[in-house]
């Protein structure tokens, strides 16, 4: 489904890593995903996103109550450039049904309407 660990290069102390999922990379190296398929995890993230640079931190949400998907999630890079690449070569990708939406995330007090 995603491409491999391997492919992108990655060390077992960067998938050591990952799984805080909550780590942000310098402002433009941290991106929104939208329209995640509903079995996706914080490691399938990992390897679908992995080919682009260092992934410093991948987290899909789930729902406290049901315990499943939101079908939305974060990736961190370590430097803008790796996130502009996957930016341009992953939104519009189509994995199953879906096709992913992926732009950066909004800084917090651009999202405040005061």
């Amino acid at each position: 489904m995603a491409p491999g660990l391997a492919q992108g290069g990655s060390t077992g102390a960067r998938s050591a890593r990952v799984y805080k999922g909550t780590e942000s990379g310098p402002e433009g190296a941290n991106l929104f995903i939208y329209h995640l398929p509903q079995e996706f995890t914080d490691a399938d993230l990992v390897q679908t996103f992995n080919s682009f640079g260092n992934v410093i931190s991948a987290k899909v949400f789930v729902d406290k109550v049901t315990n499943l998907s939101k079908c939305f999630g974060f990736v961190s890079y370590d430097n803008a450039l790796s996130a502009q690449g996957a930016i341009n070569s992953m939104n519009g990708f189509q994995i199953g049904m879906k096709r992913l939406k992926v732009q950066l995330k909004r800084a917090k007090e651009t999202t405040k309407p005061y």
